[in-house]
């Protein structure tokens, strides 16, 4: 555990700096009109409307110019000149930390400066990459306060001393820091996740891609009797190629999943998926069994739903391949059946199952067993579409192989008089 907090934290420091966050040219002009006419502002406010003991006119003016370059610089330009880079970094340290600290200080720490010096703090961090943050913060108070010890030694706070504002800066510091950390966090996941996704996409489209190429080889030579059936394989393998397309677009909504409003009948929606998923061959598609003990209703998305189903066979099949060169019917099972309020569908399959120590974990976004064609978003979605219609996807401890519940609220009414089925297979 703390050997991946460590490699997380390299990676985060490792990532491309930017001296401002989301650099574009929209930003820049947006906080040099900021700055330049914000600092005239305030002085106006602290010396008029709520006047201040402290204020300096010429310390603000100097702020209020230095943001000027702002309006006229463009994101290339700042990233390919070093010297802008540099005087933005020296001049947000000085319109900043240096100011807040100075004024509220020269204010004899009042606490309208210490809730300012608090606020610049996240307003800091909002602006800048967390590495420049930090760096014009310490250089920032550093500077400050040294000059005030220096110039008025009787308004000096030593950062020993335990006052109500050394500690409420503190604490804001800090606080402001694990937000922007956590915020960075979150972008290089998911700036991983879209790298993973992009990786899982390319070894996905490999296989079917280069068989196509092989079948349209043999299409040139092939016989009029032969056409029908490499026509057919090349129709297959372009439904495999749309079917990962579609499922990494689906599967990349896990955020935004919303309830569903069809009608939905449990059979047939597990029918339907078994009939659009792209098997690689028909023992595969043979070794799934359905047994419809109980067909039920229910509400949700359709097209959702049916990744779902497509996402637990996909674990299922990857699962029998790595285990066993040959498909048997009944490797995997899907059960439809109704109790009491709740419809379930479950499937199993006969592989070599998910380790104890996994189990807690595989419903974790971007986690996967499979390290070489999953994006580990797959289960993740799937229970996430099953709670957003108020429904429930766990693991079942099974003897062997690998059991996932879909339990699902009935419609109205349904209770009691589902519709009995049977047994069914694909073919």
């Amino acid at each position: 555990m703390h050997h991946h907090h460590l490699i997380r934290a390299i990676a985060l420091l490792r990532q491309p700096l930017e001296p401002l966050q989301q650099l574009s040219r929209a930003r820049l002009v947006t906080l040099g009109l900021f700055l330049s006419i914000g600092h005239l502002a305030f002085h106006w406010f602290w010396t008029v409307l709520v006047p201040q003991p402290y204020e300096n006119l010429l310390l603000r003016a100097l702020a209020a110019a230095g943001a000027l370059p702002l309006l006229w610089w463009t994101p290339s330009r700042v990233m390919r000149q070093r010297g802008i880079r540099l005087y933005l970094l020296a001049y947000m340290t000085y319109t900043g930390p240096f100011l807040f600290q100075w004024f509220f200080l020269m204010n004899h720490g009042n606490a309208v400066w210490m809730t300012s010096a608090a606020l610049m703090c996240f307003l800091a961090y909002h602006i800048l990459d967390w590495r420049v943050a930090t760096a014009a913060l310490a250089a920032g108070t550093i500077a400050a306060r040294a000059l005030v010890a220096l110039l008025e030694p009787q308004l000096a706070m030593p950062w020993w001393r335990v006052t109500e504002g050394n500690l409420t800066f503190a604490f804001a510091w800090l606080s402001a820091l694990a937000l922007a950390l956590s915020s960075a966090s979150q972008r290089l996941q998911r700036l991983n996740a879209t790298l993973l996704a992009m990786g899982v996409m390319a070894h996905e489209l490999r296989t079917p891609l280069a068989s196509a190429a092989l079948v349209n080889e043999n299409l040139r030579e092939a016989e009029p009797a032969e056409v029908e059936r490499l026509t057919q394989r090349m129709d297959g393998l372009l439904r495999a190629i749309h079917h990962q397309i579609d499922s990494q677009i689906v599967n990349a909504q896990l955020l935004g999943i919303q309830p569903g409003r069809e009608t939905l009948r449990a059979g047939q929606l597990v029918r339907d998926a078994i009939e659009s998923y792209p098997f690689l061959s028909e023992r595969e598609r043979l070794a799934v069994s359905v047994d419809m003990r109980a067909d039920f209703r229910f509400h949700g998305s359709e097209r959702l739903f049916i990744q779902v189903i497509h996402n637990m066979l996909k674990n299922s099949v990857f699962a029998l391949r790595r285990t066993q060169g040959r498909f048997e019917r009944g490797d995997i099972q899907i059960e439809v059946s109704a109790g009491g309020a709740l419809g379930t569908i479950r499937v199993r399959d006969k592989g070599p199952g998910v380790p104890g120590h996994l189990r807690r974990a595989i419903f974790e976004p971007f986690f996967s067993t499979q390290t070489t064609h999953s994006s580990g978003l797959g289960l993740a979605f799937c229970r996430e579409t099953v709670q957003a219609n108020r429904g429930q996807l766990r693991f079942e401890r099974v003897a062997a192989g690998s059991s996932f519940v879909i339990e699902l609220p009935l419609l109205p009414g349904e209770a009691g008089e589902t519709h009995r089925a049977r047994r069914w297979a694909p073919g």
